[in-house]
């Protein structure tokens, strides 16, 4: 059992083991993460996984783009498969409002370099055939949105993998770390 750690985590979701990772990345490796069942087993196992990148702030905007950007170079640094699928992502328009605020959002994905293109109703079904066109008026398409597989949630977290080479420990079911 440990009895000190320079940072204790609550929380094995994607948020917990994101913050051990990047602490065990800035050298830090007295780190104690835990969590009250197995980890990723709880809101983070039942997400559908998808990384949309643009959002409503700069802060989030930067933070998912950041997201996306590490769940691509994970394989190569841990060499874990993240099961990241970088498939794109669609938003439709069914009225002039919608419309005009997807314009904005193409405006705003520009400022923070992201490839955001409006397209057509008809280039958004050549993307996702299933859809149905009829009363939509265009849509936007951003190609580097992407996410994790359901079948993922079985692979051994990436993160976690990095973490734990740099020192950290984790624990689960209430249970502490041994050291």
């Amino acid at each position: 059992m440990t009895d000190h750690a320079r940072a204790v985590i609550i929380g094995g979701g994607v948020g917990g083991t994101s913050i051990a990772y990047h602490l065990a990345e800035r050298g830090w490796t007295d780190i104690v993460l835990v969590d009250r069942a197995e980890l990723t087993s709880g809101s983070t196992f039942h997400s559908a996984g998808l990384v949309g990148q643009l959002r409503s702030s700069v802060t989030l905007t930067t933070m998912m783009m950041y997201g996306a950007g590490l769940y691509r170079r994970l394989r190569d640094e841990t060499g874990v498969d993240p099961s990241w699928h970088e498939v794109g992502s669609l938003r439709l328009a069914s009225s002039k409002a919608r419309f005009e605020e997807l314009q904005r959002q193409a405006s705003w994905a520009k400022t923070f370099g992201l490839p955001l293109e409006l397209i057509s109703a008809a280039e958004a079904c050549d993307r996702f055939p299933l859809m149905s066109t009829e009363g939509v008026l265009g849509a936007v398409w951003l190609p580097t949105d992407g996410g994790r597989s359901p079948e993922g949630r079985d692979n051994p977290d990436p993160c976690a993998r990095r973490r734990d080479r740099r020192g950290a420990r984790a624990g689960d079911r209430g249970r502490r770390p041994a050291s």
